[in-house]
């Protein structure tokens, strides 16, 4: 049976969404009496500086321009990501808390056996504001260039290739373990912490491969320290139109990163529906699109069902990948 992984759901159509039809919602959104009346919190799960932060205070920025109040970004790093969402969950469901979204949402049901709440059920879904691929990257002292000589490399050498992740459950992770899965090679798994630290380490030569963002990768492909064999994409990246995708070698392999608005379950649709609206004039403004694209981004926007099923089709494909992998829960 072909395993379907793609990261999002019918990833041709959210990457194409009809502008017309989020300028009429946009256009008929109600704005519900004296929102917003006082400051608002935008939380993430990540330290300042990366892509999450720089996502959240980019599109914060221009939609508290747009409501007419201030949006202070509230980053809360730690647990994998399950303090920032408890903090999100719990919050008042008013529209003055809102969530970045990323694959942790996806992926932390199958990797918690005491998760206090399931993530996708208890965030309400606004709209997807953007995906990116991970690049597959190998040090210099390892002998490919391309996806299929890498694979007849881990065949071949004794004990398989040594991977670096953030940890157990992060997207890195699950990238290494679908191509072990998919590709039926042999790879170990060495976490670090961060994914700053799982570059460091490829570029050492501790591990011999990892999947990391494209943004910190790029410089040391172009420079030649590393080699950049395939990105995780189910297509080719904006940003390294020259190396091809995984999915090219291994139909059917897409690890895409995604970011989106979320709030907290209960809030009120009219409210969903204005942040919606507002935040897709947000993603289509050309400046935002820009500092975005420049993060590595592909800027999309989507409307709350179609996060929402993104998001349903997300898990449960990681759930799959969990148990065909054979990868032991916390």
């Amino acid at each position: 049976m072909r395993q379907r992984v793609s990261a999002v759901v019918c990833a041709t159509s959210i990457a194409t969404l009809c502008i017309s039809h989020l300028a009429h919602a946009a256009q008929t959104a109600p704005a519900p009496a004296g929102y917003p009346h006082k400051t608002i919190r935008f939380i993430t799960g990540f330290l300042p500086g990366g892509v999450s932060d720089t996502i959240a205070r980019v599109v914060g920025e221009k939609l508290g321009e747009r409501l007419g109040q201030r949006v202070i970004i509230d980053g809360r790093p730690g647990a994998d990501g399950l303090i920032s969402m408890e903090l999100t969950a719990g919050a008042s469901p008013d529209g003055y808390t809102w969530f970045l979204g990323t694959p942790v949402v996806t992926i932390s049901p199958s990797f918690k056996r005491k998760l206090p709440f399931d993530p996708v059920k208890v965030l309400a879904p606004v709209t997807l504001i953007g995906t990116s691929p991970t690049i597959l990257v190998a040090g210099a002292g390892v002998p490919a260039t391309n996806v299929k000589d890498l694979i007849a490399l881990a065949k071949v050498r004794p004990g398989g290739l040594r991977y670096a992740s953030s940890g157990q459950g992060t997207t890195n992770h699950l990238a290494a373990e679908l191509l072990r899965v998919t590709a039926n090679i042999p790879l170990t798994h060495i976490p670090y912490k961060g994914a700053a630290a799982t570059l460091f380490a490829v570029l050492t030569g501790e591990v011999d491969i990892s999947f990391v963002p494209l943004l910190p990768a790029i410089p040391h492909v172009k420079a030649g320290k590393l080699a950049g064999i395939a990105v995780t994409g189910a297509r080719r990246a904006q940003a390294l139109p020259n190396v091809p995708a995984i999915a090219e070698t291994l139909p059917g392999y897409d690890v895409t990163s995604w970011y989106g608005l979320l709030v907290p379950g209960g809030t009120p649709p009219s409210l969903i529906q204005r942040l919606n609206a507002e935040t897709n004039r947000v993603v289509e403004m050309a400046d935002v699109r820009d500092r975005l694209s420049a993060q590595g981004v592909e800027v999309q926007g989507s409307t709350p069902g179609e996060l929402m099923e993104f998001m349903r089709v997300d898990a449960a494909r990681w759930a799959k990948l969990v148990k065909d992998a054979g990868i032991v829960l916390e």
